[in-house]
């Protein structure tokens, strides 16, 4: 029986799991027990010869275990990405305790260690790095469908002396997988499930000259339902469809020389409309829902139409490794391209509905279109070896560019007054547009010293010379523009020290920065003051400490890894949650509407946590782990955009009545928007995660029968700090694995079941009806407007994914 890699677990919290979770996995502990005392039935190996397969990574720009690396790092194989099925990057967020991945059409979000990245506050600069085979990408490019993967790492605490750009949480990167220059093969994986998703993957491999040269082609497929939301006034549904292809290859003319040569085109669709439950469940004083009665388990949507996008990824890389000398040599190049077009929905809550509503109010809603262009070169030399057995370094140049353009239309309905019959004079359309260039250029170094068999301090440093320049054009008219450039050096010392030869310790200290943000989405032509302090931000800078253990024990069938951080932010920029704060804004014809935007606030930040990891091998065919991660983020007496309207008293405010423009006027003093001096969570994640995994495999008439178990427990949250009728319990998903394979990996046929028992979350809840802002055209010459707020008798909300039961099959050739 051939060794199983094992798979990530989290520790199991006494009364955590609820009883039927437990009934659940009792046949697998069951199962794995009679292993132990049934040897003879089942043919494993006695345990003294049982030891945990080790895991290779390179998180220090070299192949090594991750026991030997001084910092806090997570390995997802190949392997495991089959095991459970994982189709699409968001799906590490159940394997990985503490890493939080929202997938979107234009703006996704991800978050670890506390503190969270949003692409509209953040950019090209998130607090986590994404890179794909060495190279820094675009957090919207790398989170998408997964397909012919060869290993994912997540790594913790600051980055940037090593690796591609400074990034002050962690780092993701990608390597998929590499040509074989020896042998034909290849595969291919089909899965269909019970709520509408097909996916089909698919690899070949096939060397061209033995051993110099290899092609491999892959791609995928796949058809799903979306969010399984449908909405009772269209008769489409949400609808995902995705497809790519990838070309890899690889060339190695001497031994010493080897080139990889990649391109890969994603190009998913999506139809999504937006959940809603009728919002007096929360606020009684909010009349009865107007179109029926829905509840957060109803799945459903009011609006007329569903948020629509079109995506086309595009990504080529080189990566140029030579030897020579005693030195290596190592380039690596990547160009993106990205073309997003999306229409948003304006009508959440279907405020214009009923037999008298004019047709063309169904479509309102904003246009946009984002083309997006960047590349990347890195140049790097180091030591090919230990030099003197002893040091070794590495050092290197980066060149990195970004233009991010976007157009788009922001569509207002402009109404009659109520006399003149109320009804629907024009929808108008506001061009905005806005442009960018990021241009980063890096000088770095690190430097590792091996004292001897037990003690090594490694030390590295970046120099970061930093320009952006942007503009954003409504209408015709410039209402914002920034030219800044910046120059940042960052640091980041590693001791570690083999206490036993088993039990390495070590402290990780360094720093990191990140330019300022700029956030787009506010397009008024009167700003106040204070109003663009929450828009445009200073340099955030961050300073962080690491203390960890990694041990492996009992013949190395256990390993248990230990590791606490305290991290420090000036200038965090906060981003307000939900459907964002409201504010007064002013068009290019000087009417004056309440608006919603997510505005961004420069705050410090104090970070602390604690991770565990362990990974069990009871027997050759049995393995079991946990993850456990704990992060508590928060704000330290910043100030924050926030409704601080009725009352004015300091807090955001509780109720779900949308304010007036008179009503901001005279809170804020005319300064367009309220502000709040607050000290609560930096992130909207739970402060403590854990997964728990399990596999069991046997022989059954020389077949290969297998068992498996994923236990993701989420924490509390809070969600966002200033809504209280959004707060998350908490809660645990539990996936279950089953199936049959041949011993020799030719094939193999699985039954699966993702949250196995139907566990239904409400994971946000907007704390005001769902509304939209209008103008109404004012006598006695209509040539002027006022605006208003709009709202409906329903609430946006989302949820997690529902049941999902499906079958996968894999033949390898």
């Amino acid at each position: 029986m051939r060794k199983l890699k094992s798979l990530f677990l989290q520790p199991m919290q006494k009364g955590q799991i609820d009883k039927l979770t437990f009934i659940a996995l009792t046949p697998l502990l069951i199962l794995g027990g009679n292993s132990v005392f049934s040897q003879e039935n089942t043919g494993v190996k006695s345990v003294k010869n049982v030891e945990i397969e080790e895991v290779y990574v390179t998180a220090r720009r070299k192949s090594e275990t991750a026991q030997d690396v001084p910092l806090s790092v997570n390995a997802v194989s190949s392997e495991t990405l089959q095991q459970l099925n994982v189709r699409k990057l968001e799906d590490l967020s159940s394997i990985v305790a503490g890493l939080t991945l929202q997938e979107d059409s234009i703006a996704p979000n991800a978050s670890v260690r506390g503190v969270r990245f949003d692409t509209f506050a953040s950019g090209f600069d998130p607090t986590v790095e994404f890179y794909l085979n060495d190279a820094p990408i675009n957090s919207l490019a790398a989170m998408q469908a997964t397909f012919d993967i060869g290993q994912i790492e997540v790594l913790r605490g600051p980055q940037g002396t090593l690796r591609g750009r400074a990034s002050p949480s962690g780092a993701i990167t990608i390597q998929t997988e590499r040509p074989d220059m020896q042998a034909f093969g290849g595969y291919i994986d089909s899965t269909v499930n019970n709520i509408g998703g097909r996916n089909g993957r698919f690899a070949v491999n096939q060397p061209i000259i033995e051993d110099v040269l290899a092609l491999r082609i892959a791609g995928f497929y796949e058809q799903n339902d979306d969010n399984r939301v449908d909405s009772i006034n269209s008769n489409k549904s949400s609808e995902y469809e995705g497809k790519g292809y990838r070309f890899s290859l690889r060339y190695s003319p001497v031994d010493t020389l080897e080139m990889n040569l990649m391109y890969q085109r994603i190009t998913p669709d999506r139809l999504s409309f937006t959940q809603v439950e009728s919002a007096n469940y929360e606020d009684a004083t909010i009349a009865a829902p107007a179109q029926g009665d829905f509840s957060a388990s109803d799945r459903k949507a009011v609006s007329d139409i569903g948020q629509k996008s079109e995506q086309d990824i595009e990504r080529a890389g080189l990566e140029v490794e030579w030897e020579n000398a005693g030195l290596r040599w190592n380039y690596v190049g990547a160009l993106t391209n990205m073309n997003i077009d999306r229409k948003d929905v304006g009508d959440t809550g279907d405020v214009f509905f009923g037999p008298g509503s004019d047709p063309r109010l169904s479509n309102v809603g904003q246009e946009l279109e984002t083309d997006t262009s960047g590349f990347t070169h890195e140049l790097r030399v180091s030591s090919a070896e230990l030099i003197n057995d002893a040091f070794d370094y590495v050092a290197g140049i980066l060149y990195q560019k970004n233009n991010p353009d976007t157009d788009l239309i922001q569509q207002t309905s402009v109404f009659l007054p109520a006399f003149a019959g109320g009804g629907l004079a024009v929808v108008n359309g506001t061009p905005v547009e806005r442009r960018r260039e990021s241009v980063e250029k890096s000088l770095f170094a690190n430097f590792t010293w091996k004292f001897n068999d037990a003690t090594e301090l490694s030390a590295g440093w970046r120099y970061i010379s930093y320009h952006d320049e942007d503009s954003t054009k409504v209408s015709g008219r410039i209402i914002a523009t920034r030219d800044e450039d910046w120059n940042e050096f960052i640091y980041l010392i590693s001791a570690k020290y083999y206490v036993t030869e088993d039990v390495m310790s070590y402290v990780t200290v360094g720093n990191s920065w990140r330019p300022g943000v700029s956030a787009v989405g506010n397009f008024s032509f009167a700003r106040s003051d204070l109003e663009n302090s929450f828009i445009t931000l200073d340099p955030e800078e961050s300073e962080s400490i690491e203390i960890g253990v990694k041990s492996s024990s009992m013949d190395d069938r256990l390993q248990l890894n230990v590791a606490a951080f305290y991290q420090t932010f000036d200038n965090y920029p906060y981003r307000s949650g939900g459907s964002g704060v409201n504010y007064v804004s002013t068009d290019s014809n000087g009417v004056r509407s309440v608006e919603q935007f997510n505005f961004v606030a420069a705050v410090p930040v104090n970070v602390y946590g604690l991770e565990v990891e362990s990974r069990y091998q009871v027997t050759p065919n049995w393995n079991v782990g946990a993850l456990m991660s704990y992060a508590k983020g928060e704000i330290d007496n910043g100030l924050i955009p926030c409704n601080d309207y009725a009352p004015v008293d300091g807090r955001p405010d509780s109720g779900a009545t949308a304010p007036t423009v008179a009503d901001i006027d005279t809170a804020t003093g005319n300064q367009n928007v309220g502000s709040c001096n607050v000290s609560y969570s930096s992130n909207f994640a739970p402060d403590w995660t854990t997964t728990l995994t399990t596999s069991y495999s046997y022989d059954v008439a020389g077949k290969e029968v297998f068992v498996r178990g994923l236990l993701t427990m989420y924490g509390a949250s809070k969600n966002d700090p200033s809504n209280d009728i959004d707060d998350v319990g908490r809660y645990d998903i539990l996936n279950l694995y089953t199936g049959v394979r041949d011993p020799e990996g030719k094939w193999s046929v699985m039954l699966y079941a993702k949250n196995v028992f139907d566990k239904e979350v409400v994971l946000s809840r907007e704390i005001e009806a769902a509304n939209i802002g209008v103008q109404v055209l004012q006598p006695p010459t209509f040539q002027t407007a006022e605006g208003e707020t709009r709202s409906s008798t329903y609430r946006q909300i989302s949820m997690n994914a529902e049941r999902e039961i499906g079958v996968n099959f894999r033949y390898n050739f």
